[in-house]
């Protein structure tokens, strides 16, 4: 199966603004001139459009249009972690944009990735972050709430904050402790075209698991993606004497 067309057209772009075709600072032709140009529809060519604005080629300004930022764009996060605080750090340094919610129950696999029981009820909140400055998108992360927490889902990606804030704030009680995994992997293709990368390219996925104070279990837990060269984790870790 060859490339979407508007992934094909986002890489003739690329190539035209690392050639200098379309200098750093000058503007891309508008959708309708790039429909003429290339054959393609106005949904192929704002799709390319976006993609490259999610990489950090382009800016789009209201009756501007797409201005070029970068020839060879590098957005790279980069969070030094040594404590639980500094791991929530990230969520206050992008921006959380919601794609979808979802009502789902947990399977095997889920249930075993989750550390919950099999047929266990979640709402699956799926977003991702990008920098506010070049709105490269950094990270796809899918959020598993409790049900009982359904009613912070609205203000995800609409109100200032992050998701551990919004519960926090909710139960009357911080989080304790984070339980994390991290392991390389591929990214999917439906999570491919909103990151603005390849199908199966290389990315990071770290999986959070965020306990409360005391009896308050688990309050929730986030599944997140960070492809290749986006996102740098650090830790310093002591030996205990």
């Amino acid at each position: 199966m060859g490339k979407p067309i508007y992934v094909e057209l986002a890489e003739t772009l690329q190539q035209q603004i690392a050639s200098g075709q379309y200098p750093v600072g000058g503007t891309l032709p508008p959708e309708m001139v790039l429909c003429e140009m290339h054959g393609v529809s106005r949904f192929t060519a704002r799709a390319a459009l976006a993609a490259l604005q999610r990489q950090g080629y382009v800016t789009r300004k209201p009756r501007v249009g797409s201005v070029v930022l970068a020839r060879n764009p590098q957005e790279t996060y980069s969070v030094q972690t040594n404590s639980a605080s500094d791991v929530l750090r990230f969520s206050s340094i992008s921006e959380l944009h919601l794609v979808n919610t979802e009502d789902v129950v947990a399977d095997a696999p889920l249930a075993r990735e989750l550390g919950c029981g099999i047929g266990e009820a979640w709402i699956k909140v799926s977003t991702y972050r990008d920098s506010p400055d070049t709105k490269v998108a950094a990270s796809w992360t899918d959020f598993y709430l409790r049900p009982e927490h359904r009613s912070i889902v609205p203000l995800i990606g609409h109100k200032r904050g992050s998701v551990w804030q919004f519960l926090s704030e909710l139960q009357q009680h911080p989080i304790d402790r984070i339980e994390q995994t991290v392991e390389a992997c591929k990214i999917p293709k439906d999570v491919a075209a909103i990151l603005g990368v390849q199908p199966k390219s290389p990315a990071l996925r770290a999986v959070y698991r965020l306990h409360g104070e005391g009896d308050q279990g688990r309050f929730y837990v986030a599944i997140s993606l960070y492809p290749e060269g986006r996102f740098r984790l650090s830790q310093t870790l002591r030996l205990d004497r």
